[in-house]
């Protein structure tokens, strides 16, 4: 298998591509992945992550499982394994596998890929909110375990090695290192996309939001079907239109919340930067993850965006086309329904 792409500075999945070999039957790939036991052990790991996926497969096809993924995050000498689990639901059908995660894995809501003998190829999120292969081999939770329990030798040898290197008589020295880790610290923990983080809650609000904007639609689709000869459907129209428009409203307030918190990484990405300078004019040795954890949070940060962005777009276009039913509905004798005004749309976060 090929080295791993992904820096150890994020919670991460791992992401590699890797080929696969096999010449089992699809039948047969689908009965090995099942295991009268208990479920289907995959794993996936290198020196700095560990992937784990467990499944049952029903006879008809439907999985249910759990993927757990582990990973230095953060900066030696505060370096520390973090651990996401995710459950989630799908099907097997002969060497397809399509994988819907319950609460959503770093933005996204479903991976796809294949079995091929004891292997399985996902096309699985990334911590920073992007998408990769993944390469799983058959395994146990024994093996599990002890992929994990290197995984956190190697932490406390990074923390161990970035301790010594940072041992400083000078107490400003002592002092910028110091304040380097906290802000890398902080940075970490505020563009992380891992479930139920504070920048994954924000896009989540404006899925929730197109949501309700759908659902509200639909209704006023429903009433528009209906008998108007006294323009009771016109006049349901427009008020279904209306809250429409108020969830085009809440992802305005939304929309404010995430910029607050895009601002607020920015910020961070500039202080982790003038944090490297002062370490360097001090002749302090910069933390070995510090540039790939600042890359990882302008990546997530952007696919937060794009996520963010997305939504808005679905928002606006809901609320249009609302608008315009209603309106065509409240005409004539049915004009005492009243007219839906046209609003703004929702900005794009820049």
């Amino acid at each position: 298998m090929k080295q791993f792409i992904v820096a150890c500075t994020a919670t991460a999945m791992l992401f590699a591509v890797a080929s696969c070999t096999g010449s089992a039957s699809p039948a047969s790939l689908a009965s090995a992945a099942r295991t009268a036991e208990g479920p289907a052990t995959y794993l996936a790991n290198n020196k700095s992550e560990v992937a784990l996926i467990q499944w049952r497969i029903t006879t008809g096809g439907d999985v249910r499982g759990t993927l757990t993924a582990d990973n230095i995050g953060g900066a030696a000498p505060a370096a520390s394994v973090a651990v996401n689990s995710v459950a989630f639901t799908g099907s097997v059908h002969g060497t397809s596998v399509k994988l819907t995660f319950v609460h959503g894995l770093f933005l996204h809501n479903r991976a796809y890929g294949k079995l091929s003998g004891s292997s399985l190829t996902l096309a699985v999120p990334h911590a920073d909110g992007a998408i990769h292969a993944t390469t799983f081999t058959r395994s146990s939770s024994s093996s599990y375990d002890r992929a994990v329990a290197a995984l956190r030798r190697s932490a406390q040898h990074e923390n161990l090695a970035a301790a010594q290197a940072g041992s400083h008589p000078s107490a400003n020295s002592r002092a910028v290192q110091h304040n380097t880790q906290t802000d890398l610290t902080s940075l970490y923990q505020a563009s992380s996309l891992a479930p139920q983080t504070k920048l994954t809650n924000d896009v989540a609000r404006f899925a929730r939001d197109a949501a309700t904007a759908r659902s509200r639609l639909a209704t006023e689709k429903q009433a528009a079907s209906g008998d108007n000869r006294y323009c009771t459907a016109a006049s349901t129209a427009v008020g279904v239109a209306h809250g429409v428009n108020g969830a085009a409203l809440s992802a305005l307030g939304d929309s404010q919340a995430l910029i607050a918190e895009i601002t607020a990484i920015r910020v961070d990405i500039r202080t982790a930067g003038a944090d490297q300078r002062r370490m360097s004019r001090a002749g302090v040795p910069a933390p070995t993850s510090a540039a790939a954890l600042i890359a990882t949070a302008r990546s997530s940060m952007a696919h937060a965006v794009a996520s963010a962005n997305s939504y808005i777009d679905q928002i606006n276009a809901t609320n249009n086309q609302a608008r315009v039913m209603a309106n065509r509905m409240a005409t004539g004798k049915c004009s005492s329904a009243g007219q839906v005004a046209l609003t703004l749309p929702v900005a794009h976060i820049k």
